[in-house]
């Protein structure tokens, strides 16, 4: 008589653990640096030239082009489902051709990576986010706040959790010192407006994760693979509101925020 042998459930914990020791196996986090300090790192970070690797860290670094377009995060969710759906993007995958990333439709007209768009919403994540990345091959795996992206969340509503959310990355190459991530935990602390402006950016390396009951470890939280990266221009509703038409007269830019105490404040 033959005996059956009890088959193993993949359960869904089982699925999630055996996906973080792929993620901790191939981390390239404890690797060392591949550059002395930032001024030496190339624009490809620490890939090897020509590689879809070292494509994805130069448009990272890029700066934006063409007119201004003014998207919503519905746009953004929309642009993922287009993407998703693209034959050669996708999600989580190499793109040896980043042309694939043009030819989008959104409510500003056809759009893609590299575009300069500008969104509203809240800086959310409290209370680890906004935070700054950590030895990140695009900055050579160096160390410290200071040579590490801002990874910041941005909601829709202030109340939003990070599922709810999409990221916005600052640049350690130009980002203005008065830039920091205490003003940006304090801005979504009192839970003000902002705007931010930059560079249209789709992280294919990465997974959606906006699931809260099927998180993805390794995976930062949100909605959409899309990204405004770098960010070039930050602004701040201080007042009681700002209309979105009236940006230089109404809003105030992140680098001239300023503490009165504990609260923020304008100069």
């Amino acid at each position: 008589m033959r005996v059956r042998r009890p088959m193993l459930r993949t359960t869904p914990l089982l699925v999630r653990l055996m996906f973080l020791l792929i993620v901790l196996a191939t981390s390239p986090a404890d690797a060392a640096p591949c550059a002395p300090n930032l001024s030496q790192c190339p624009d490809r970070g620490c890939a090897e030239a020509g590689t879809a690797d070292a494509k994805v860290n130069t448009a990272k670094r890029a700066a934006p082009s063409g007119p201004l377009l003014h998207l919503t995060l519905d746009d953004l969710e929309s642009l993922q489902q287009q993407a998703s759906a693209k034959p050669g993007v996708g999600t989580n995958r190499a793109i040896a051709n980043r042309a694939v990333l043009q030819s989008f439709t959104s409510s500003a007209g056809t759009i893609g990576e590299g575009a300069f768009v500008q969104i509203v919403g809240f800086v959310i994540g409290l209370p680890s986010r906004p935070s700054a990345n950590k030895g990140e091959s695009v900055n050579c795996r160096l160390t410290g706040p200071a040579n590490n992206d801002f990874h910041i969340p941005i909601g829709r509503q202030s109340d939003d959790s990070e599922f709810e959310g999409l990221v916005v990355e600052m640049t350690p190459q130009d980002r203005p010192r008065d830039w920091t991530i205490k003003k940006l935990r304090r801005i979504s602390k009192e839970e003000r407006r902002v705007i931010i402006r930059g560079q249209l950016f789709y992280d294919n390396k990465h997974r959606v994760n906006d699931n809260p009951e099927n998180d993805l470890p390794g995976q930062p939280k949100r909605f959409s693979l899309w990204e405004i990266h770098p960010v070039t221009e930050f602004f701040v509703c201080l007042r009681e509101s700002c209309d979105v038409a009236n940006v230089a007269t109404e809003w105030t830019k992140l680098e001239d925020v300023q503490f009165c105490g504990t609260a923020l404040c304008t100069p």
